[in-house]
Parts: C-alpha cells; sequence; structure tokens
C-alpha cells in the first residue's frame, strides 16, 4: 500500500492528479514495493524544480516547485519518483561528482521523459 501525504496542497483535484501520477510512477519503477510512505510538499521557487528525501527505511519527501505549470509539476514527480527507486533498491548515488554526471540524474532524466510521455499517452 501506497501512503501518500500533502502539504501546502489544498485543492483535492490537484492531490487526486497527483495520487495518480505516483501510482503509475511506482507500477513501472518499483512495483513489489508496496509499503512505501512519500510525504510531497509543496514550495515556491526555491531555484530547483522539485528534490527527494531519503527520511528513513521506505520513508521519502518530495518537493516541488508550485510555480511551474501542471504538465512540468508532473515530469518532476516523476523525476523524483526515479530517485524513490534508486534508494529502495540501494543503488549508488555519487553526489562528489558534477550534478549533470552523476549516474543517478542521467538516469532520472531519462526516464522523466519516457514516463512522462507514457503517462500522457495513456488512453
Amino acid at each position: 500500500m501506497m501512503l501518500l501525504e500533502f502539504q501546502n496542497i489544498r485543492s483535492t483535484k490537484f492531490q487526486d492528479l497527483l495520487c495518480d501520477v505516483v501510482e503509475f510512477g511506482r507500477k513501472n519503477l518499483f512495483p513489489r514495493h508496496k509499503n512505501v510512505y512519500i510525504n510531497i510538499i509543496a514550495m515556491r521557487n526555491r531555484g530547483v524544480y522539485g528534490d527527494c528525501m531519503y527520511e528513513d527505511d521506505r520513508d521519502f519527501t518530495i518537493r516541488f516547485d508550485t510555480t511551474l505549470p501542471q504538465k512540468e509539476i508532473v515530469t518532476t514527480i516523476l523525476h523524483e519518483l526515479v530517485h524513490v527507486k534508486q534508494y529502495l533498491y540501494k543503488e549508488e548515488m555519487n553526489y562528489d561528482l558534477p550534478y549533470d554526471e552523476r549516474p543517478h540524474e542521467i538516469e532520472a532524466l531519462a526516464k522523466e521523459k519516457l514516463l512522462t510521455e507514457a503517462y500522457y499517452g495513456r488512453t
């Protein structure tokens, strides 16, 4: 079971969209991991589209910039879910490299595009 909590998001319609996006990402990225808790926090213009923080064993925080257009928010959430997958599978994350040379960021950038296309391409 996936548990989501929202901070700074009042619209139930937007919460429903985010639930749908997260469940889509989970099914595609870490389908066997059911008991995952994600706290999604909306923030304004902090200089990044979003980030993912590993809190505990299956406990994560994803933050995103509310000033982005909705499709960019969806892409950002999917990007951050790639990082959730990387943490769950204990994949190596090298923060010593420049951002655009980090293997975990290269994977997240590649998969965010494919996942966004697949998400919007559903019928």
